[in-house]
């Protein structure tokens, strides 16, 4: 199997249901779980900050945008450490930003997390964690496009930040106050220009990128910004595709050619729109999500996504996916890319009026593991394959007191190919469970084979094992909280 269908078959399985939405699994009983405040997502990956002020991240982590420390990729979503009431998470292309309530702005992935050598454990894929832009502060909100940011303080101004270069080849990050700009209230980044909307719904333009030297601009050359004939509630960018949302709930298209606005038809009576990549999120006040995919032909038209109802908030990302909260509190996932990474699952699919395949799935909460009362934390990525935990090989097991080994056992059967199958074994004071490799695979407890379904899985940078079973077998108390993610084992 390609490396590309293995990466998308894991999220297929990664992301299930927060409660007890699926039967199965040994749980303890719920307790009322955080919600999400904010959520956002780039190439593949997505973060998500919590009402209890923790971020979750997940997804494809090759520059370490999932916040997590490394580069390994995390099917379940994991909560980064060191950052605390947060507020708001802003994320594109391979770049993740929080905002706290402090006004901080912390900031990873490609250009913020570099690489750490010589750690004993992940010497090439260790990265380093979240960090503080010290240029910043009071900050409400902030946007990004994945190369710069704009933050809006709390006193209605805007500054600008990037990554560059100097002389020396020396990474730095630049600050540049936004002139003339007062009473904002949000901003984000279009091409070469950055939109911003007053208190009063009032919309302006600000040219902030030098297109003949290649770099932003500095304070100096920043003019003062230019009001656009356009009354709004809010508005979404996707690279150089705009679209405002009237105070009357239709929603609007910018057209470049013309640089007039024309209404978008079939959205009426909406209170949210957001942007994935080439695709409009549409929230209607009913609670209802619409998506039009504006770049797949002339006939291409909004369509319902179905199976989102109630819904009281929606996020949008760089991929092609959307994030949703509804009203009971559900943190869900929506996408049309099998590979997408963020939204697949066992869920719903759907077909929009324009034949785009949808699928949707609660997102699950971010795992935290406890053996034998102490927290346990490990690098490579956790997983869920039917509702079943899943966790690698340098996890959970050296704290439980389980030593692990495996050898090649040849096969039953004298004509299988491949002549030999690998065993794996779980051994924990007179108890012992053995994995055999096959079609389909054997699991033994103390030697007596069992009728129990197990799977082992090998990913690019661990090898997954099945830890319900292997507890079972072991005489091991696993509890698993699946409102709060809490897993607790008592060996």
């Amino acid at each position: 199997m390609k490396r590309r269908d293995i990466f998308g078959k894991w999220f297929i399985i990664a992301f299930l249901a927060i409660g007890s939405l699926w039967p199965g699994g040994h749980e303890v009983k719920a307790d009322a779980p955080v919600q999400v405040v904010s959520a956002a997502g780039g190439d593949a990956f997505g973060i998500a900050a919590w009402s209890d002020g923790t971020v979750a991240g997940w997804g494809y982590n090759k520059f370490g945008q999932v916040g997590d420390g490394t580069s390994i990729h995390q099917y379940i979503p994991k909560k980064i450490a060191g950052l605390a009431h947060v507020t708001q998470v802003a994320a594109a292309q391979s770049t993740s930003f929080a905002v706290t309530a402090e006004g901080e702005v912390w900031a990873w992935g490609q250009g913020y997390s570099e690489y750490v050598n010589d750690d004993p454990v992940l010497p090439f894929q260790k990265r380093e964690l979240p960090s503080k832009l010290e240029g910043l502060s009071d900050v409400a909100s902030i946007s990004t496009n994945g190369s710069a940011g704009i933050a809006v303080h709390k006193d209605g101004t805007a500054t600008l930040w990037h990554i560059f270069y100097d002389s020396d080849y020396i990474k730095q990050i630049k600050y540049v106050p936004l002139k003339g700009v007062t009473g904002i209230k949000e901003v984000q980044i279009m091409g070469s220009k950055a939109l911003l909307l007053d208190q009063n719904g009032k919309l302006s333009s600000l040219n902030i990128y030098n297109d003949f030297y290649g770099r932003y601009r500095t304070e100096n050359e920043i003019k003062e910004p230019e009001f656009l004939k356009a009354d709004v509630s809010r508005f979404a960018i996707s690279w150089r595709d705009i679209f405002l949302l009237s105070k009357d709930g239709t929603v609007l298209q910018l057209n470049e050619k013309s640089q007039k606005f024309t209404a978008v038809s079939g959205l009426k009576g909406i209170s949210d729109i957001q942007t994935g990549y080439n695709r409009l999120f549409a929230l209607k006040q009913d609670g209802t999500v619409w998506q039009w995919n504006y770049n797949s032909g002339s006939k291409a038209k909004p369509f319902q996504v179905k199976g989102l109802t109630d819904i009281s908030a929606i996020w949008g990302t760089t991929g092609q996916t959307g994030f949703a909260l509804n009203k009971k509190g559900q943190f869900l996932a929506w996408s049309s890319e099998y590979n997408a990474g963020l939204a697949t699952g066992s869920g719903t699919e759907n077909s929009g009026s324009n034949g785009s395949e949808l699928m949707i799935t609660p997102v699950q909460q971010a795992l935290s593991w406890k053996v034998n009362g102490e927290d346990i934390n490990f690098y490579a990525t956790s997983g869920l394959m039917d509702n079943k935990l899943y966790v690698p090989y340098t996890s959970v097991f050296e704290a439980m007191g389980v030593s692990i080994s495996h050898k090649e056992v040849k096969a039953s059967d004298p004509k299988a190919v491949p002549r030999s199958n690998t065993e794996w074994s779980f051994a924990y004071g007179d108890r012992n469970v053995s994995i055999v490799q096959g079609k389909p695979n054997e699991v033994y407890f103390n030697g007596k084979k069992s009728g129990a379904p197990a799977q082992i899985i090998y990913m690019s940078n661990s090898t997954l094992f099945p830890l319900e079973i292997i507890c079972e077998g072991l005489g091991i108390d696993l509890k698993w909280n699946k409102a709060t993610g809490e897993i607790l084992i008592q060996s």
